[in-house]
C-alpha cells in the first residue's frame, strides 16, 4: 500500500515543523533547519513497503538534518538507510565521512549511528533496511556509513538501476501493481493507491536486500550470504539471528544452546555464521554491545549504573564489559554516557 502524507495543506509556518514529524515517523527522529527560516515548506513523501524494507519517495525543498545520539536513542529501529538522488543534490557527514552525493547517485548510512545531511532542493528515493535483514556483520557494515554508491561503479549501477525503477513506478502507480498515478493523486492525509500484491513486494524487497548485501560483501570482502546459497539457509540465519535477539538479556546464551534450540549441532551453526565474517559468539556480543550503547545515550536512563545497564543485556561482568565496549567503540561506556547526554553518571 502506497501512502502519500504532504505539507501543502498545514499553514505555512507550520510546514517545516510537520516534515520533522513526518520524516521523524518514518525513518526515526531527527532535528531539521530549513534553510529559509519561518516561510512555507511544500514538502511530500510517498511511503512504500516491499516485505522487509520501507521505501520513500521524497520531495522537499533546501534544509538540514541531524541525527545524534539522543535522537538514536529515543528510536528503536535498527537499521540502514540508502538514498538515491533523482534530482538536486546532498552532502552526508557518518563516520568522519563527508560524502557530496549528485544525482543519479545514492549514498548508504547506517541510522544507529550519528549522522548529518545538507539538502539543496531535491527529489529523492529512499529505502530503509532493518539491520537484521543484511546477512553481514552489523558492527563492520555499521563502518561503511558515508559510501557513495555511484551510478558509474560495479557495486553501486545495480542497486541504483533498481532504485531508480521503483521511483518510476512509484511516480507512475504509487508501487508495484499500484492504481494511477498514486504520487500526484492519493488523499493527503494518507490514501492509498490499489495495494501492490503482497507476494510480489515481498520478492521486490528480497532482491534490494541481496543486492545491498552484495555491494556492502563487496566492500567489506566478505562473501554474501545471499548469492549463490540456497535459500533454507538464509532463511535459517535469520530464524536464528532472531531468536538470538529475542534472549541478549539471558547471561548464558551460548553456541551450544543456540544450536540445540534449532536443532542443528553446534558445528552446523558455526557454518551457518562463517559466510557473515563473524562469529556466533561474537555475533552475540555485537549485539548486547549495542543495545548497551543505545541505553547509555538515552537521557531518560541516565540515573541508572552501567554496570546495571550491561548485567541487563547479558554482561554482568563489569571490567569485562568496559573492556569490550572500549575495543568496539573506542571510548570507555562512561565517557560515551556523558558525550551522549551531557552529564556523567556512576559505574
Amino acid at each position: 500500500m502506497a501512502t502519500l502524507v504532504r505539507t501543502s495543506d498545514r499553514p505555512a509556518a507550520d510546514q517545516a515543523e510537520f516534515w520533522r514529524h513526518t520524516i521523524s515517523s518514518a525513518f526515526g527522529p531527527f532535528h531539521l533547519r530549513p534553510a529559509a527560516e519561518g516561510g512555507a515548506f511544500p514538502a511530500r513523501l510517498l511511503g512504500r513497503t516491499y516485505g522487509d524494507v520501507e521505501a520513500g519517495d521524497v520531495r522537499a525543498p533546501a534544509h538540514a538534518v541531524r541525527r545524534g545520539d539522543r535522537q538514536i536513542a529515543r528510536d528503536t529501529r535498527e537499521c540502514y538507510k540508502i538514498g538515491l538522488v533523482l534530482r538536486g543534490s546532498c552532502v552526508l557527514r557518518q563516520n568522519g565521512r563527508r560524502v557530496a552525493v549528485a544525482a543519479g547517485d545514492a549514498v548508504f548510512y547506517d541510522l544507529t549511528r550519528p549522522v548529518e545531511i545538507t539538502f539543496g532542493a531535491h527529489h529523492i528515493f529512499t529505502v530503509v533496511i532493518p539491520h537484521r535483514a543484511l546477512p553481514l556483520p552489523h558492527a563492520r557494515v555499521a563502518g561503511l556509513g558515508g559510501t557513495l554508491l555511484s551510478a558509474r561503479a560495479r557495486t553501486g549501477r545495480p542497486v541504483t538501476a533498481l532504485l531508480a525503477a521503483l521511483a518510476e513506478d512509484a511516480r507512475e502507480h504509487g508501487g508495484p501493481g499500484g492504481g494511477p498515478d498514486a504520487a500526484d493523486g492519493a488523499d493527503a492525509s494518507g490514501g492509498a493507491a490499489p495495494p501492490a500484491g503482497e507476494p510480489f513486494a515481498h520478492h521486490v524487497g528480497g532482491a534490494i536486500v541481496e543486492l545491498v548485501a552484495g555491494a556492502a560483501g563487496e566492500w567489506l570482502g566478505v562473501r554474501n550470504e545471499c548469492a549463490g546459497r540456497a535459500p533454507e539457509r538464509a532463511a535459517m540465519l535469520r530464524a536464528v539471528r532472531e531468536w538470538i535477539e529475542a534472549r541478549l538479556h539471558e547471561p548464558d546464551l551460548c553456541p551450544a544452546r543456540i544450536a540445540d534450540a534449532h536443532h542443528i549441532s553446534v558445528r552446523q551453526l558455526y557454518r551457518l555464521f562463517q559466510p557473515t565474517g563473524t562469529t556466533v559468539a561474537r555475533y552475540v556480543r555485537d549485539r548486547r554491545l549495542e543495545r548497551c550503547r543505545r541505553e547509555l545515550a538515552d537521557p531518560f536512563l541516565g540515573t541508572q549504573r552501567i554496570g546495571a545497564i550491561a548485567a541487563r543485556w547479558g554482561m554482568p561482568d563489569a571490567a569485562g564489559f568496559s573492556r569490550a565496549f572500549r575495543a568496539a567503540y573506542g571510548v570507555t561506556p562512561s565517557a560515551y554516557r556523558a558525550a551522549a547526554t551531557g552529564r556523567h553518571r556512576p559505574e
